[in-house]
C-alpha cells in the first residue's frame, strides 16, 4: 500500500486555506525570520524550505515505482496470468510533494490557463494508468492483493502480488500499520505497512503543522495585505489569495475563461510587488526548522527507512 493518496486532500486543503488570517502576533513573541528573499519567480517546482531534506528526489520516487512495477508483474507472469500489465509511465521529473502552498504559478501559466493546471501530456503515463485501472478484472485484483489463494496450481503469495513486492521493497525497513505523524493525528496502513509516498505523507503532515503556524503569523498576514490591497487598485476585491482562486465563478470550470485569466494574471503580479512569496517561504522557514526539532524521530525514521527502500529497488531492478 502506497502512502500517496494520504497526502493530496490535506496538502490541498492547507494550500487552499492558507490566507491573511493572523493572530499569532498579538497572543506571543513571533520568531525572528532572518534575511527574506525576494524570487525572481512564481515556479512551485523552485521552491525549497528545510522539510524538502526528507523527502526522496524524483529519481529515487521513479526508482520505487520501477521497482514496484517490476516486481508485481513478474510475480503474475509467474501465477499465469500476463495480460493487462502494470504500466510505468516516463520519467517526467516532478516531486510527488510541490510546493503548492502559497497559490503561485508562473506567469505565463496564469496568461494561459489561469488558475487550472496544465494538461499533462499523454506519455506521462495517467492515461496508461487510467486505462490499466479500467481494464483490470475481477480475477486480476484478486492475484494483486491475494483474495485467492491458489491460481491455475500456483500459490499465492500472501497479500497476493502486491504484498510481495511491497515486503521485497521495504524488507529490513518495514512500517507499523499505524504510525503516528507530526501534526498529531495517525495514519493506518493494511498489514504489510507503508511504501511509495511515505516520506511524502510524513512530511505533508510535518509541513501542514508549519503552515497552519504560517498562517497566523502577523508578517505573512501582512504581506497577504499588500497583495488585498494591490488587487483592489486593479477592481478586484479579495481578503486574501486562496479567495481568487477559489472563487465560484470558476472554482468548477473546466477550463478558464477570460475573467479568470485577467484575474489569475493579477494576483500573480500583485504577489511579485507585494513579495508574498519571498516572505511566505521564510516564515515557513522558520517554523518549519521549530517542526523538525519537535518531530526529529518520525522524520529521520521515514527518512532512513525510504533510503533503504531505495537500494532495495535498486536491486530489485538490476536483477531484471
Amino acid at each position: 500500500m502506497t502512502a500517496l493518496s494520504r497526502i493530496a486532500g490535506p496538502v490541498a486543503l492547507l494550500a487552499l486555506t492558507l490566507c491573511a488570517c493572523s493572530s499569532a502576533g498579538a497572543g506571543g513573541t513571533e520568531p525572528e525570520l532572518g534575511s527574506v528573499p525576494t524570487p525572481g519567480h512564481l515556479d512551485p517546482a523552485q521552491i525549497t524550505t528545510p522539510l524538502d531534506a526528507y523527502l526522496p528526489t524524483p529519481e529515487e520516487n521513479y526508482a520505487l515505482k520501477k521497482a514496484r512495477v517490476l516486481l508485481v508483474n513478474a510475480c503474475m507472469r509467474r501465477l499465469g496470468y500476463g495480460q493487462n500489465p502494470q504500466p510505468l509511465g516516463r520519467f517526467t521529473g516532478k516531486a510527488y510533494l510541490e510546493h503548492n502552498e502559497f497559490l503561485v504559478v508562473p506567469l505565463a501559466q496564469a496568461e494561459q490557463y489561469g488558475y487550472k493546471q496544465p494538461p499533462e501530456p499523454k506519455s506521462t503515463g495517467s492515461a496508461t494508468d487510467s486505462q490499466y485501472s479500467k481494464n483490470t478484472t475481477e480475477t486480476q485484483a484478486s492475484l494483486l492483493t491475494g483474495k485467492v489463494a491458489t491460481f491455475g496450481g500456483h500459490k499465492v503469495p500472501e497479500g497476493g502480488c502486491e504484498g510481495e513486492a511491497l515486503r521485497t521493497v521495504t524488507a529490513g525497513a518495514e512500517t507499523a500499520q499505524e504510525v503516528k505523524l507530526p501534526d498529531g493525528s495517525a495514519a493506518g496502513a493494511r498489514k504489510g505497512g507503508f511504501s511509495e509516498g511515505y516520506a511524502e505523507m510524513v512530511v505533508s503532515s510535518a509541513r501542514g503543522k508549519a503552515m497552519a503556524k504560517t498562517r497566523d503569523d502577523s508578517r505573512f498576514a501582512a504581506a497577504a495585505e499588500r497583495w488585498s490591497d494591490c488587487m483592489k487598485k486593479q477592481g478586484y476585491d479579495y481578503d486574501s489569495p486562496s479567495g481568487a482562486w477559489n472563487d465560484k465563478a470558476w472554482s468548477d470550470a473546466a477550463r478558464a475563461g477570460e475573467k479568470e485569466l485577467a484575474v489569475a494574471v493579477a494576483d500573480m503580479g500583485c504577489k511579485k510587488k507585494a513579495n508574498y512569496l519571498g516572505v511566505g517561504i521564510a516564515v515557513e522557514t522558520v517554523y518549519e526548522k521549530q517542526v523538525i526539532e519537535e518531530s526529529a524521530e518520525v522524520l529521520k525514521d521515514a527518512k532512513d527507512k525510504t533510503a533503504r527502500w531505495i537500494e532495495n529497488a535498486n536491486k530489485a531492478i538490476e536483477a531484471r
